[in-house]
């Protein structure tokens, strides 16, 4: 299998280089979105509790970890990528603050219910599939954000999101190529 590798941007662990698996169905987020993402976030991510779904790569989970999240649930249904996410977890020596769940997202939605809601949310999904609004979905069920949750948004460009706008505000929004990146809170 051919490897690719991504870099974390900031925090204690700036500048590694993490591996993964080449697969023609994941895409890593660019750098330059990463710094723009983490910059709206600010420096500091300490306590946070995080979840990535779709995390493919883990990019943005290990990303909070490096700036001092908490935890980082990571949620992907490919089975090569959640092995390279538990030996990223294992070199980078965050097994006390990391879980992967090699799941369907969904599925992951529907059978877990959190303690807790999350700090952040990272949503990522395959293009042109229709997940979004399932996942904000699923995502009130059972109270996996509030209204201090920050949810990442990583979508389409020409994705129509007024379904979702009913229940969340998007805040910060940049699009850069045919993607949009927004950060987006529940509506009290």
């Amino acid at each position: 299998m051919s490897k690719g590798k991504i870099r974390i941007i900031g925090g204690k662990w700036k500048g590694k280089k993490i591996s993964f698996v080449l697969d023609k169905n994941i895409r890593p987020t660019p750098d330059r979105v990463k710094e723009t993402l983490f910059n709206w976030l600010g420096p500091n991510l300490n306590q946070y509790n995080c979840l990535d779904l779709f995390a493919g790569t883990g990019a943005m989970g290990f990303e909070s970890l490096s700036r001092g999240a908490e935890k980082v649930s990571f949620v992907e249904l490919n089975k090569n990528l959640s092995s390279e996410l538990r030996k990223t977890i294992t070199e980078l020596k965050c097994e006390d603050s990391s879980e992967v769940f090699n799941q369907d997202c969904l599925d992951w939605l529907e059978k877990n219910i959190p303690g807790k809601p999350f700090d952040l949310v990272f949503v990522d999904p395959p293009f042109n599939k229709k997940y979004v609004v399932k996942i904000f979905e699923k995502l009130n069920r059972v109270k996996f954000v509030d209204e201090s949750s920050t949810i990442y948004l990583e979508c389409e460009k020409n994705l129509d999101i007024n379904i979702i706008e009913d229940a969340y505000k998007v805040y910060k929004e940049k699009s850069f190529g045919d993607k949009s990146y927004r950060l987006l809170r529940k509506i009290t």
